[in-house]
Protein backbone atom coordinates (compact mmCIF):
# COMPACT_ATOMS: atom_id res chain seq x y z
CA UNK A 1 0.00 0.00 0.00
CA UNK A 2 1.18 3.58 -0.60
CA UNK A 3 2.30 5.85 2.15
CA UNK A 4 -0.21 8.70 2.88
CA UNK A 5 2.70 11.17 2.89
CA UNK A 6 3.56 10.16 -0.68
CA UNK A 7 -0.04 10.55 -1.82
CA UNK A 8 -0.21 13.93 -0.17
CA UNK A 9 3.05 14.97 -1.80
CA UNK A 10 1.79 13.83 -5.19
CA UNK A 11 -1.47 15.71 -4.72
CA UNK A 12 0.41 18.83 -3.70
CA UNK A 13 2.71 18.49 -6.69
CA UNK A 14 -0.28 18.21 -9.05
CA UNK A 15 -1.93 21.21 -7.40
CA UNK A 16 1.23 23.31 -7.71
CA UNK A 17 1.52 22.34 -11.39
CA UNK A 18 -2.15 23.27 -11.94
CA UNK A 19 -1.69 26.61 -10.16
CA UNK A 20 1.38 27.42 -12.25
CA UNK A 21 -0.62 26.82 -15.45
CA UNK A 22 -3.40 29.09 -14.16
CA UNK A 23 -0.91 31.82 -13.27
CA UNK A 24 0.67 31.59 -16.72
CA UNK A 25 -2.78 31.87 -18.34
CA UNK A 26 -3.74 34.82 -16.14
CA UNK A 27 -0.43 36.53 -16.91
CA UNK A 28 -1.29 36.36 -20.60
CA UNK A 29 -4.74 37.79 -19.90
CA UNK A 30 -3.25 40.64 -17.88
CA UNK A 31 -0.84 41.43 -20.73
CA UNK A 32 -3.80 41.62 -23.11
CA UNK A 33 -5.68 43.91 -20.73
CA UNK A 34 -2.69 46.22 -20.36
CA UNK A 35 -2.32 46.39 -24.14
CA UNK A 36 -6.02 47.23 -24.54
CA UNK A 37 -5.78 49.85 -21.78
CA UNK A 38 -2.79 51.52 -23.44
CA UNK A 39 -4.56 51.50 -26.82
CA UNK A 40 -7.66 53.08 -25.29
CA UNK A 41 -5.53 55.69 -23.56
CA UNK A 42 -3.94 56.57 -26.92
CA UNK A 43 -7.36 56.92 -28.54
CA UNK A 44 -8.54 59.20 -25.73
CA UNK A 45 -5.46 61.39 -26.12
CA UNK A 46 -6.07 61.62 -29.87
CA UNK A 47 -9.72 62.61 -29.36
CA UNK A 48 -8.69 65.23 -26.80
CA UNK A 49 -6.20 66.74 -29.25
CA UNK A 50 -8.89 66.81 -31.96
CA UNK A 51 -11.21 68.59 -29.53
CA UNK A 52 -8.56 71.15 -28.71
CA UNK A 53 -7.88 71.77 -32.39
CA UNK A 54 -11.60 72.17 -33.08
CA UNK A 55 -11.92 74.63 -30.20
CA UNK A 56 -8.93 76.63 -31.43
CA UNK A 57 -10.32 76.64 -34.97
CA UNK A 58 -13.72 77.83 -33.75
CA UNK A 59 -12.11 80.58 -31.67
CA UNK A 60 -10.06 81.78 -34.65
CA UNK A 61 -13.16 81.71 -36.86
CA UNK A 62 -15.16 83.79 -34.33
CA UNK A 63 -12.33 86.31 -33.96
CA UNK A 64 -11.94 86.67 -37.74
CA UNK A 65 -15.71 86.98 -38.21
CA UNK A 66 -15.94 89.69 -35.56
CA UNK A 67 -12.88 91.51 -36.92
CA UNK A 68 -14.20 91.50 -40.50
CA UNK A 69 -17.65 92.58 -39.33
CA UNK A 70 -16.31 95.61 -37.48
CA UNK A 71 -14.67 97.12 -40.59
Amino acid sequence: MTDPAEVSTEALSREVHHLRREVAELSGNVRDLVEAWNTARGVVRFVKVLGQLATAGAAIWVILTMWRGSK
